[in-house]
């Protein structure tokens, strides 16, 4: 039986009316959807760390260790063209994924590094020595704030972290339940070992607050890994809201 011939105007116009369903349904474009489910999460996304940071870590050793206690202005002029260029590659690293609310307090930082360094190129260039060993520790300090910016406070915290980062950021908008499920499972079994994790010293007046922080954040789980058993996406919608944003409260007793 010979089929019908569909003019290619008609079948077009049917392309665009399923596409408007999806979006009517589901609020993203089919394509955009597909392509997302298919996104794979890297490690790379998921870990809290900036190679280029590194990389200059060996860089202000020699500065802040070697040549600011030896006073030795010649070393520390030595060390300049390096510092140049291993802080102009760290200022056009990115940060990765699970880091993306930090990005304000990175640039901040990118840029005390800089200005630092354009300091302490003024003073050697001036000979000055008082003001190289000042913008020395300028430097190295506006480093070790980038490195805070990008280190785990509490390990345990970034543990559960890189799970929520998942579902927060990929299976809750593609609602992928059985991803969904899995995420809350996953961050129900990192709670134990965070309600454990004590703060480092500096924080240590903050212990209370955290636990509590850490309770409050324990039962929206339990509340999610419970709300998740059924098929109700607004439900679980509003249970990893309600996580993310205990997690948040969480992270601010840091501040």
């Amino acid at each position: 039986m010979k089929k019908p011939f569909v003019p290619a105007a008609a079948l077009l116009a049917a392309v665009l009316l399923a596409a408007s369903v999806a979006v009517a349904q589901t609020g993203t474009p089919a394509a955009a959807t597909t392509a997302a489910k298919d996104t794979p999460i890297s490690k790379e996304e998921i870990t809290r760390q900036v190679p280029a940071l590194n990389n200059l870590h060996e860089l202000v050793y020699q500065l802040w260790h070697e040549a600011y206690p030896a006073k030795d202005y010649a070393a520390i002029k030595q060390l300049l063209p390096q510092a140049d260029e291993l802080t102009a590659k760290l200022d056009a690293a990115a940060l990765p994924g699970i880091l993306r609310d930090s990005q304000a307090d990175w640039d901040a930082g990118k840029v005390k590094l800089k200005d630092s360094l354009a300091a302490l190129h003024k003073a050697a260039d001036a000979n000055d020595e008082a003001a190289m060993l000042t913008e020395t520790e300028a430097y190295h300090g506006a480093f070790e704030g980038l490195v805070r910016v990008v280190r785990p406070v509490v390990p345990e915290l970034d543990a559960f972290h890189q799970e929520l980062y998942k579902l927060y950021h990929y299976h809750m908008p593609d609602y992928d339940l059985d991803a969904i499920r899995a995420d809350a499972t996953a961050m129900q079994e990192k709670l134990p070992p965070l309600s454990k994790a004590t703060l480092p010293e500096r924080l240590a007046g903050r212990q209370k607050d955290f636990d509590a922080a850490v309770a409050v954040l324990s039962s929206r789980v339990d509340e999610l890994v419970k709300i998740a058993k059924k098929d109700n996406r607004e439900d679980i919608n509003t249970a990893v809201e309600n996580v993310h944003m205990a997690y948040v409260k969480t992270e601010k007793v840091f501040e």
